[in-house]
């Protein structure tokens, strides 16, 4: 339900996690790129980014309001209407993740975590992936190979995802200042289409952040070192 605004008010949207998952995601991706022929350091940053994605599934779940998947993951009807009325000036603004931006979200962690899984399994004769000896040669010569093409088109979805937040900012949404500051303005009578009443003046939830965090740390220690 849209609710309006009676004075300018700048709406906490983004918790500290999430902005720090959101601007260490391409620096990992980065990172193992340019370590592609450096194994040892190459799985260091494999550990990261697999810690990092754990922690943002689960903080999906349990995690700030504006950060679940509940609340920015529309269906068919709503991202029908919100396409139809795209270019118009009466289009709804959203706080969180807009339809079309929630559908990006699960494409591009999909992916993420699909070129990830592929380097789990790996066959490499200097320094196999760590879940190497659960499957075939075959299979994972098949993983091999989908993780050397396929960062690719992690390359594309991220040209996609630049473009769209350009865009955006073209049409005067500054969706590039939220995610640095964790904040959206909100003008006098301006409409936002998933403004959360029970979303102020929340305290950050510390104990759901340590165990999400300790699930993440659990899981990749376990998947790199203990099995």
């Amino acid at each position: 339900m849209n609710q309006k605004l009676h004075s300018k008010e700048s709406v906490a949207v983004w918790d500290w996690s999430v902005r720090v998952f959101h601007w260490s995601l391409p620096l990992l991706l980065f990172a193992l790129w340019f370590t592609r022929l450096e194994t040892e350091k190459h799985m260091i940053f494999a550990q990261l980014l697999m810690g990092v994605l754990i922690y943002r599934l689960l903080w999906g779940f349990i995690g700030t309001p504006y950060a679940r998947f509940t609340h920015f993951i529309y269906g068919p009807r709503s991202i029908g209407c919100y396409l139809l009325r795209f270019f118009q000036k009466d289009k709804p603004l959203y706080l969180s993740h807009n339809p079309l931006g929630g559908i990006m979200v699960l494409v591009l962690m999909g992916a993420v975590t699909f070129q990830l899984i592929t380097g789990l399994f790996i066959d490499d004769w200097i320094y196999p992936g760590p879940l190497n000896d659960l499957v075939a040669r075959s299979t994972a010569e098949w993983m091999g190979g989908w993780h050397h093409r396929f960062f690719d088109v992690l390359l594309v979805l991220i040209g996609l995802h630049v473009s769209a937040i350009l865009l955006y900012k073209i049409k005067g949404e500054g969706l590039l200042l939220a995610m640095l500051s964790g904040k959206k303005s909100l003008t006098p009578g301006q409409q936002a289409a998933d403004l959360r009443a029970d979303a102020k003046n929340l305290g950050f939830p510390w104990v759901r952040f340590g165990i999400a965090a300790a699930l993440a740390l659990v899981t990749v220690l376990w998947v790199f070192h203990w099995r």
